[in-house]
């Protein structure tokens, strides 16, 4: 192996030597490029082969490559290029070939190889390695497309592209990604190279046979939109692009197919069938109209949210082209009352309508409140449609609670607690949260949990630390409790003149609940002991270790040892 490698270097000998001539490197840059290739090739030559060490050596080359054009244009130096360059670029097409022949389950190699030929302008062996790669991943369709898209984006060679593609399909008739490139060239020589009319009646048959057989294959709309796409790439206007547009009406009992016809209304793509859904009382542009007679037959055929909120979100997209920003806010507007008053709307559309409303300031609180009654009765687990209740009503805190106390009939425990943490952060009573933590103590255990840290933080701001401190003493008998509870309840206690009683209490607390798995607390504790009582912080110190799990007590030794060095 050693023997291979050195005639291998001796071979790049005249190259580094006319690297040195020309300035382009020095000679311990030089060195360094002969130490790193001597690397990669005893690399590439072990027994066992190694795919990374291939890409690895062919990656510093082309790097090389192009470190060297940058050098030649920054000096404007042109000699030397066949003895430097080309000389590279030979060695790169063997390794390449090498790495090929070890790995060629690998279709990524030819792509990469391919790419590369191109790149350094040796088009003619392309041909061979497209055969080759046919040959050995002709089961596999995108190397067909491949073999097609360079025969006839690098080539211009359609007709080499088209055969391609055919025996492509032969091997795989149910290939989508062949039918589409071969239509795709079918409507290009239509739209380009028909040069009489017997070319171009010919033309139009075969590209009728590609897309009827396509589907005949493909009975998937999706693939049906595409083909339908080509046609309007070209501007296609021969019969059969009719034919398609028909086929797509007649699977509209697929909802895909009323949004895919809805866009292309707004692209000025008509289908003269839909005009009998069209609500002539409608102040908006023509294909606005189109689109919102589409959507809404759709919707009445298919009670389906997630295609309402497909019509509100397209519509907020559509083109200044096709109407100005107030047109499309109103339009938006009308798509959202329609979705309202058919209960279509999610959760989140929900919101975001209600933002819009308010946003527009022409909707009243009462109206406001009267919609959002109207959606609770026909979905009562809508969260945004809860908070917004509640946050119209914050005037009247009683009312609030009585909209929370509705609520807990219809909301799921998550969304439960997001409206107790809303009501929370609003409220400004004394009573009222005295009365809301009466009601929250029929929650169930998780809204419970959930809300304890912050209720604890309340009733301090709201009702002084003595009130926190009751509240405190009662969630400890009624555990569990979170972290955080103690965390609030002890921070609390340090915004007061220090009460070294109550704070060991509230760590003793915390780590009866939360010692065995939660090194924070025993390092809080520790540090607190340390400030107030340092002769205390050794057994605390000590039962950490102890109570601690096994693969934490690991962690808290290296956070005491850390803190000790700060």
């Amino acid at each position: 192996m050693a023997e291979q490698v050195n005639q291998r270097i001796e071979g790049m000998i005249n190259e580094l030597e006319q690297m040195r001539r020309t300035d382009l490197y020095d000679d311990e840059e030089i060195k360094e490029i002969s130490i790193k290739r001597k690397e990669f090739e005893y690399h590439i030559q072990r027994r066992v082969k190694q795919k990374e060490d291939f890409v690895q050596y062919i990656a510093y080359e082309l790097a090389l490559l192009e470190d060297i054009a940058l050098r030649r244009k920054k000096a404007n130096l042109t000699e030397k290029k066949k003895d430097i360059e080309y000389a590279i670029a030979k060695r790169l097409n063997k390794v390449f070939k090498q790495f090929i022949y070890r790995f060629q389950d690998d279709v990524e190699i030819y792509f990469e190889y391919i790419k590369f030929l191109d790149s350094v302008g040796f088009d003619y062996a392309i041909s061979g390695i497209i055969g080759q790669m046919l040959q050995i991943h002709g089961d596999k369709p995108k190397v067909w497309q491949l073999a097609a898209i360079w025969e006839s984006k690098q080539l211009d060679n359609l007709e080499n592209a088209r055969n391609f593609l055919l025996k492509g399909l032969q091997r795989h008739p149910d290939s989508e990604v062949l039918y589409l490139e071969l239509f795709d060239i079918e409507l290009i020589n239509l739209a380009f190279n028909a040069d009489s009319k017997e070319e171009e009646e010919k033309l139009v048959k075969r590209a009728d046979i590609v897309w009827k057989n396509g589907i005949k294959n493909i009975p998937n709309v999706k693939f049906l939109f595409k083909i339908f796409n080509c046609c309007l790439k070209y501007e296609i206007k021969q019969p059969f692009v009719d034919e398609i547009k028909n086929e797509i009406w007649s699977k509209r009992d697929c909802k895909e197919v009323w949004s895919y016809i809805a866009s292309k209304e707004l692209d000025g793509c008509h289908w003269e069938e839909i005009e009998e859904f069209v609500d002539d009382e409608n102040n908006f542009p023509k294909e606005v109209n189109y689109f919102i007679a589409v959507y809404e037959e759709a919707l009445q055929k298919f009670s389906d949210a997630s295609l309402c909120t497909k019509y509100i979100h397209d519509l907020l997209g559509v083109s200044e082209s096709v109407c100005n920003d107030k047109q499309k806010i109103s339009a938006v507007k009308h798509a959202w009352m329609y979705g309202h008053g058919n209960g279509l709307l999610s959760n989140d559309m929900y919101s975001f309508g209600i933002k819009l409303l308010k946003l527009e300031g022409e909707t009243s609180n009462d109206e406001l409140m009267e919609i959002l009654d109207s959606a609770i009765k026909v979905n009562p687990k809508l969260l945004s449609v809860w908070e917004e209740k509640l946050l119209l009503s914050k005037p009247n805190e009683k009312k609030m609670l009585s909209v929370l106390q509705e609520a807990t009939k219809g909301l799921r425990a998550n969304d439960l607690l997001q409206l107790y943490n809303v009501m929370l952060d609003n409220v400004e009573s004394d009573v009222t949260l005295k009365n809301m933590y009466q009601k929250f103590l029929n929650c169930e255990n998780a809204v419970l949990l959930g809300i304890k840290p912050k209720l604890l933080q309340k009733m301090y701001e709201h009702n002084g630390i003595k009130a926190a401190r009751e509240l405190y003493d009662e969630f400890i008998r009624t555990p569990p409790i979170q972290i955080d509870v103690h965390n609030n309840m002890i921070e609390i206690e340090l915004a007061q003149k220090v009460n070294v009683k109550n704070i060991k209490k509230y760590y003793e607390c915390a780590i009866q609940h939360h010692g065995a798995d939660n090194v924070d607390v025993w390092m809080k504790y520790l540090a607190f002991e340390t400030a107030h009582n340092a002769q205390a912080a050794p057994i605390i110190y000590r039962r950490a270790i102890s109570t601690l799990k096994k693969e934490l007590v690991d962690e808290f030794i290296k956070a005491q040892t850390l803190m000790k060095i700060k």
